[in-house]
């Protein structure tokens, strides 16, 4: 989200005041879930691969929202998730799944609008949009134009974004997280789910800031490497067919929370650095998700060492690995990046601060 910063916090006090009258106070927030729909469900459902994803997958907690753009009460809280990804920032990750009711005419548009944005990179931004106008276009009978008319706002390509709003993609998209809630019983909105467990609602922020505190010291920190978050970078120069590989093309390049494959990507739009975030992932795993053949034969030097089968290798922090080449001087130097090995060099990669690293990382 571009600004976690709440912006009117009388506003903000307003806004849950009257969501309590309305609501009753229906909704408290609780760790025992008296309905019986406390049994946590699988990351598999909750958090598809195409979801998108606000922080870094490496957090220790995950909330995922059902919402509906159009919902009084969806609105209402999203300034208390904004809020909550300030608090936590870098301990929290957050999942928006659309759920769209029957009930709300301009809902099924308004999720259209965010998923197109997201395929221009804006998810984020137009669920923000969405949701701090609500009751601009809530009630508009050409909610599609109002829409448009924030693309534009927001810097998109118009034209794409008119194609996008409407396509069969975009609306699978759609069904999809819908089919993923009816799977399991959602029948409201906003529905939430911490780390895989149903909780209830509340118009208190503070209930809701102590759950997720609770949430968080049933993870103990312990002191050591095994305590933070597995991220290393390796340096890589790649030759195929005698060809040296632009790994700097988009085709290679993934962006946050739309990587080509959580575990390693490259992101550095230059081509030479790779982020690791799983122990024991290879770089034919890493190739896979290039769509990029690599022989089983192929000469490669680590480091500047032969090593046979690379595409078995599994690279460790501050590797220097050159692929199909004999000049191993080719190799860049530029992972000593914001790591635990090498926090004095250089600014933070342009990606979510992972934690845990001895600095006052910021986003």
């Amino acid at each position: 989200m571009k600004d976690f910063v709440l912006r009117n916090k009388v506003f903000i006090g307003v806004i849950l005041a009257t969501f309590i009258l309305l609501f009753g106070g229906v909704f408290l927030f609780s760790r025992n879930d008296p309905s019986g729909d406390s049994k946590k469900i699988a990351d598999t459902i909750l958090v598809p691969k195409d979801s998108y994803k606000f922080t870094n997958a490496s957090t220790p907690l995950t909330l995922v929202e059902f919402g509906d753009y159009q919902c009084p009460a969806c609105g209402a809280y999203h300034p208390l998730v904004q809020k909550l990804l300030e608090d936590f920032s870098g301990k929290l990750n957050f999942v928006f799944r659309h759920f769209p009711l029957s009930q709300h005419a301009n809902a099924p548009i308004s999720s259209y609008a965010v998923e197109a944005s997201g395929l221009q990179g804006k998810f984020w931004e137009m669920h923000d949009k969405i949701y701090e106008t609500q009751g601009a276009w809530s009630g508009s009978a050409d909610a599609r134009s109002i829409f448009v008319g924030y693309a534009k706002d927001l810097g998109l390509n118009v034209e794409k974004f008119k194609i996008d709003i409407d396509s069969k993609a975009v609306k699978d998209k759609i069904s999809r997280d819908m089919a993923d809630g009816n799977l399991i019983n959602i029948d409201s909105t906003p529905t939430f789910f911490l780390n895989g467990e149903k909780i209830k609602l509340a118009g208190n922020y503070e209930e809701l800031k102590k759950m997720v505190q609770d949430a968080l010291d049933k993870k103990p920190q312990v002191e050591g490497a095994d305590a933070s978050p597995y991220h290393i970078h390796f340096d890589l120069k790649v030759y195929v067919a005698g060809n040296a590989l632009n790994l700097s093309l988009p085709e290679y390049q993934s962006e946050e929370g739309k990587e080509l494959d959580p575990d390693v990507h490259i992101h550095d739009r230059q081509g030479k650095v790779a982020h690791i975030h799983k122990e024991g992932t290879t770089l034919k795993q890493f190739f896979d998700s290039l769509k990029v053949t690599i022989p089983a034969d192929t000469i490669a030097y680590v480091n500047s060492k032969k090593v046979e089968n690379i595409l078995s290798y599994v690279p460790q922090d501050l590797d220097r690995i050159l692929i199909g080449g004999s000049k191993t001087g080719e190799v860049t130097d530029e992972a000593c990046i914001y790591s635990l090995k090498c926090p004095e060099r250089g600014t933070p990669p342009p990606e979510a601060c992972v934690g845990d690293l001895g600095t006052d990382c910021e986003e």
